[in-house]
């Protein structure tokens, strides 16, 4: 629950002009929370004097920083970190440390879901990574000479001449690490991804999304199995990293910008 501390409440109604639920208003000078709302954390962020807190386990208020100029980050080291980013099929085998991979998990953890659902999960593969690269190479062969299996998993545009049945780590290209995005919202989890790769990339991780295991994780039994998945999870992204074995030089070409200006 959202708690106003009256002591040091200034009364200035930032925090309630800026509820998207109108569950604050000022009474008597002071802020004063008037129904229940969805959490989202606004009235804590913009309170000049803390005043504001949430109370409760979900909830810890040490994850709570102050916010320096803007997002920290220049516009264009930002922009350009995004046209240097690759997608990365060769790892050095080395693992990576838990600790890099926390701050890869927080990430995914603050980025933004619709209504504050916070409805993502992860299942972090660091111990077991070859367990689950040995069972899905195995569902992953299974389907070589079944055309049905395979259509049923991969339909069209998907295609046998892009998969290498013989290569034991061609799904997940020797990386030491997967980890994978569960819930029943592809985007909040596809935006969680997204942040997990640029966070990984400053850290000097590579990474690389394996859209084949998540074709598999949706049909495969024995997939669903090991990973404890109940009959309505679904896995939407699956994410490799690793330390980069290969270095790029430059940026690419892309296509031109398709926008309408209206």
């Amino acid at each position: 629950m959202v708690h106003i501390d009256k002591e040091k409440c200034i009364g200035c109604g930032l925090c309630a002009g800026d509820c998207l639920g109108k569950a604050i208003s000022l009474e008597s000078g002071k802020a004063e929370i008037i129904k229940g709302c969805f959490m989202c954390g606004h009235c804590v962020a913009i309170c000049p004097s803390e005043a504001v807190s949430f109370v409760g386990e979900n909830y810890d208020m040490a994850d709570v920083e102050p916010v320096g100029k803007g997002f920290g980050i220049d516009a264009d080291t930002m922009l350009h970190a995004i046209k240097t980013r690759r997608s990365i099929r060769h790892f050095k085998k080395q693992g990576v440390d838990k600790a890099e991979l926390e701050k890869i998990l927080e990430a995914g953890r603050f980025s933004p879901t619709a209504s504050n659902a916070q409805n993502v999960r992860y299942i972090v593969f660091s111990e077991e990574t070859e367990k689950l690269r040995e069972l899905s190479m195995a569902e992953l062969r299974s389907y070589e000479q079944d055309e049905e299996s395979f259509r049923k998993v991969f339909p069209p545009p998907y295609s046998r001449d892009r998969m290498d049945f013989s290569d034991d780590n061609f799904l997940f290209k020797g990386a030491p690490v997967i980890i994978l995005t569960v819930s029943p919202h592809t985007v909040n989890a596809t935006i969680a991804a997204a942040d997990m790769e640029l966070q990984a990339v400053s850290q000097g991780l590579g990474m690389l999304y394996v859209g084949f295991f998540v074709r598999m994780a949706a049909i495969s039994r024995n997939i669903r199995e090991f990973l404890g998945l109940a009959e309505d999870d679904q896995v939407v992204n699956c994410l490799c990293f690793g330390w980069p074995d290969v270095k790029y030089q430059r940026t690419v070409p892309r296509k031109k910008l398709n926008a309408i200006w209206r």
